[in-house]
């Protein structure tokens, strides 16, 4: 396979691709020239294949994210980032996608760095895990019926890829900034806690959700759980904006982060009341999250 290497200090248009990867830079990459502290706005947003280019185009426009984590992109990603001028990571057979105002530098498939300036570089990361088996699903229909079968079962589901993503993380953990968000299709141990518990949400279950949990002892803080502590009055669902019956609504999409960053406001993107920013042309399955930072 033919790879391309590009390093994204260029102010013109220039795209690089193969059967798989491509890259832009935009017009005119943005750059913080005060070291001393600026703020960013990071957005994850899970397109799903049901969402129009149209409706995914607006979503950004009315947001008007820095950076953004697009997941289910699937070659949408690129369309929004020429269409909106943002520079632009991914390929088309991959759910997810990197958009900047900022210069990126390419690590792998789901790691950039993005230069915000000369001293605040950040590492972000865009995840997108199994779908497959969703163990709230699994407690609902009776498949699941003790703590410890959900947490071994939702470390089984997604094992091999969350690793991938500590060994990304652990040379960057102690020093450097750290942004991941995406969609892991599982639950926080922040929101299934015992309060919850003893009032009868999340079926009455306290659990240890294996990758909320070990993403905080790494270092890793919830942005939006940080921001809004209480998770009876901000439950902060993002799945689903389909309503149904049966439906479990829970928070499975996220933004972490670690570094001399602090999350100032967040907000939840989607057509509803459960939504900050309610958009009624919005299509996806999933809300989005916004956080703005200062560093």
């Amino acid at each position: 396979m033919k790879y391309c290497q590009y390093i994204f200090f260029l102010c013109l248009f220039i795209s690089c691709t193969n059967d798989l990867i491509t890259f832009s830079a935009c017009d005119s990459p943005k750059f913080i020239d005060c070291c001393d502290g600026g703020e960013f706005s990071v957005l994850t947003f899970n397109r799903s294949e049901t969402t129009s280019l149209n409706s995914a185009l607006r979503v950004i426009q009315e947001t008007n994210p820095d950076v953004v984590g697009l997941q289910e992109s699937f070659g949408f990603g690129l369309d929004i980032a020429t269409s909106l001028g943002y520079c632009y990571y991914g390929y088309e057979e991959s759910s997810v996608a990197f958009l900047s105002k900022y210069e990126m530098e390419f690590i792998n498939d789901n790691y950039i760095k993005i230069y915000i300036n000369d001293k605040n570089i950040i590492n972000f990361f865009n995840i997108h895990y199994e779908t497959s088996s969703y163990q709230p699903y699994q407690i609902r229909d009776g498949q699941l019926t003790t703590v410890w079968e959900i947490e071994h079962e939702a470390e089984e589901t997604r094992r091999e890829d969350f690793q991938k993503l500590l060994t990304d993380l652990q040379p960057l953990i102690k020093d450097e900034k750290i942004i991941v968000v995406g969609g892991v299709n599982e639950p926080s141990h922040l929101d299934w806690n015992t309060e919850a518990a003893s009032l009868g949400l999340n079926f009455g279950l306290e659990v240890d959700w294996p990758i909320s949990k070990s993403l905080q002892l790494i270092g890793l803080k919830d942005a939006y759980r940080n921001v809004n502590p209480n998770s009876i009055q901000f439950p902060g669902f993002t799945w689903t904006t389909i309503n149904s019956d049966n439906e479990i609504h829970d928070r499975i999409d996220y933004i972490y982060y670690s570094g001399n960053l602090q999350p100032k406001s967040t907000s939840l993107i989607g057509p509803d009341y459960l939504s900050d920013i309610v958009l009624d042309f919005y299509d996806s399955d999933h809300r989005a999250i916004l956080v703005n930072f200062s560093f």
